[in-house]
């Protein structure tokens, strides 16, 4: 066999793999979920670097958890607004928060790689938490929001469900339910 061949058939068989794995843009982020960036000497810092994007008609945790940002620094109303889905509220809020944050570079209302790194610039050290460690992101609009992460789970972000108050990690897929948290 040739080397062209040889190397054609790498290329179809790597392609393959690559197409039949299912990974989509947003479940490519991390482990499938927000996590923590193991390479981190502080533990938190550009620790959102490597997430995103996900945007309108995302149904996922992780939108649970943007959601979170958006209303600590006031581009959502209220906490009955964060359903882990990214619908025309959510995306229009995320353009606003991408024009403010972005020093008007960034006019997408997709919560972009760039938007998750943004964000993270105002996560801080919370603590111990039982088997975790809290970080707090502090809002502009005077909120602030707790979220876990884990220290055995390669680093796995957890927030509070709204609707029921319990923890749940912020994954990017989790079904597609009208409210997706959970």
């Amino acid at each position: 066999m040739s080397k062209f061949k040889k190397v054609s058939l790498a290329a179809v068989a790597a392609l393959a793999f690559t197409l039949s794995s299912g990974t989509t843009p947003a479940s490519a982020a991390g482990e499938g979920y927000v996590d923590a960036d193991p390479g981190l000497s502080n533990g938190f810092e550009n620790d959102w670097n490597d997430e995103g994007p996900i945007g309108y008609g995302n149904t996922t945790n992780v939108a649970g958890l943007w959601q979170w940002i958006l209303w600590a620094d006031g581009y959502l109303p209220n906490v009955s607004s964060i359903d882990c889905v990214f619908g025309s509220g959510t995306q229009e809020a995320t353009r606003k928060w991408n024009v403010d944050r972005s020093w008007d570079t960034l006019h997408s209302g997709r919560a972009e790689t760039q938007s998750f790194a943004n964000a993270d610039n105002g996560l801080r050290f919370g603590g111990d938490y039982n088997s975790t460690l809290q970080y707090v992101y502090y809002g502009d609009s005077a909120r602030s929001v707790t979220f876990l992460r884990g220290k055995s789970d390669h680093g796995a972000y957890y927030f509070r469900n709204p609707a029921t108050g319990g923890w749940i990690s912020a994954a990017y897929n989790n079904g597609s339910k009208a409210n997706a948290c959970g």
